[in-house]
């Protein structure tokens, strides 16, 4: 009743295909790719639309400067970022043999430079490998996909997705209808968390502009439509975070300087971009320096940084962690942490599911998809991954008491028998039967004794989830 446990079951049956499909290169291929992929990290992609802040997130997330990469005079590629012992990409291409190279830091980002045979390329968009030494890439690879998105890559090799967005609006929607086209596991939209970022731009980047995203994405997370698509929505500030997590001492001494001045002679400097690079600041900040603030923080970015220097962040690190923890990343990562990198086995079972099942559609062998139909049905793993992003967004309700005890009995708090009930990790089955039936006493009465549809599914899943650890004990 783990992820670990379903990824063996998926691996077995990965198995089983690689023996009938024996002889079929192709399919021989595909199998054996997602076998070795169950054994992977988790592949976490971040899309979304053209300038919605990707490779700004994909920085917070790692914290460093690192993203966007580019090849010389090729356009723009998805890039996976892997942990590694020294910086190093390596390029892909259908047109030239694959080549490592190293990275050169660029005004926002890092380049690497082109092989001689693919001078005047110009249009090819080679897929890419950065590796970058990271605590935070040692269980998750992260994708960076181009602007205008890579559908094929998201869909087909990431096992989950951020989606980044400045607002969700009704093309976002309409764009992430292709997480309900699946069938199967594909039907179990357990692998998308949308990001509405730049939220300190909210309510024309208003003082209280994080916020109010932050209560917009509450909101919008409730909503029967947007809740059929995703896990989780979370309000960020990917700009704030990442300039908190890479800030410079130059940078923190200009909004030192700033901060140093009475509210009253900056406040009109911070009212629009012109008036604060404009003739006639008060601080002795160079312009050019202002504008890189700007670049760096955005305006409501500035007031926020200014604010917080004046009421006690008195140096470069202090000011740095509270920008953090206004961005809202820390959420975001909490997020994260719950819903994908703590269930890594099932969201990669989730993906080799639906990859053997393309390959079924093609070639068709009964048996297999009586099997693959069966373990599908039988993974209660997928349900109890919705119950708990339900139980995280609000949108399942529950009495607080019970609310605490569904999310650990549904593997919220780690998936041992012993952590789901509660009990010390050494009990033996002997004590850990009695736990286990007690607890689906309860939620037995608790599917009958709920007064929302909603309490009476999500009581069935905890129920189920008691009865799995029952049978399993014997």
């Amino acid at each position: 009743m783990s992820g670990d446990e379903l990824a063996e079951r998926v691996d077995h049956l990965l198995a089983q295909a690689a023996q009938v499909f024996r002889g079929h290169e192709r399919a021989e291929m595909w199998i054996a790719h997602h076998r070795e992929r169950l054994t992977e990290p988790l592949r976490l992609a971040v899309a979304g639309p053209p300038r919605s802040g990707k490779s700004t997130l994909v920085n917070a997330l790692i914290g460093e400067e690192v993203a966007p990469v580019r090849v010389d005079g090729a356009g723009e590629s998805a890039v996976w970022f892997h942990d590694g012992t020294q910086p190093l990409a390596r390029v892909y291409s259908a047109g030239a043999p694959p080549y490592a190279a190293a990275l050169d830091r660029t005004a926002g980002g890092h380049s690497v430079a082109a092989p001689v045979q693919w001078a005047g390329a110009g249009e090819s968009a080679p897929g890419m490998v950065v590796e970058w030494p990271c605590r935070a890439l040692r269980h998750t690879r992260l994708l960076d996909t181009p602007g205008d998105g890579d559908g094929f890559t998201v869909e087909h090799e990431a096992d989950a997705v951020l989606y980044v967005t400045r607002h969700l609006g009704e093309g976002d929607l309409e764009a992430l209808q292709w997480v309900r086209s699946g069938r199967g596991a594909g039907a179990y939209p357990v692998q998308l968390m949308v990001v509405i970022s730049r939220a300190d731009e909210t309510d024309a980047g208003r003082p209280d502009a994080l916020l109010s995203a932050r209560r917009i994405a509450r909101r919008r997370r409730r909503e029967p439509r947007v809740a059929a698509l995703c896990q989780d929505v979370v309000a960020v500030s990917g700009r704030l975070a990442h300039a908190g997590r890479t800030l410079r001492e130059d940078e923190y001494a200009s909004i030192a300087a700033i901060a140093a001045l009475p509210r009253t002679d900056t406040e009109p400097h911070l009212l629009s971009t012109d008036r604060f690079t404009g003739a006639g600041f008060p601080a002795a900040v160079p312009a050019d320096k202002r504008v890189a603030l700007l670049d760096r923080l955005g305006l409501g970015g500035i007031r926020l940084a200014t604010t917080l220097a004046r009421t006690g962040a008195r140096s470069r690190v202090a000011l740095g962690a509270q920008l953090v923890r206004q961005s809202g990343l820390a959420e975001l990562q909490a997020s994260i942490s719950d819903l994908f990198t703590a269930r890594r086995g099932v969201l990669k079972s989730r993906a080799a599911l639906i990859a053997l099942d393309q390959l079924l559609r093609s070639e068709n062998r009964p048996h297999l998809v009586a099997e693959l139909e069966a373990l599908v049905a039988g993974a209660h793993e997928f349900r109890e991954l919705r119950l708990l992003a339900g139980l995280r967004t609000g949108r399942v309700s529950l009495p607080d008491d019970l609310a605490a005890e569904a999310r650990r009995l549904a593997g919220g708090q780690g998936t041992a028998h012993a952590e789901r009930l509660g009990v010390a990790a050494h009990a033996s089955a002997e004590e850990l039967w009695p736990a286990a039936e007690d607890a689906a006493v309860r939620w037995r009465e608790q599917t009958t004794a709920a007064t929302t549809a909603g309490g009476r599914r999500a009581a069935d899943v905890v129920l189920r989830s008691c009865t799995a650890i029952l049978n399993d004990l014997g």
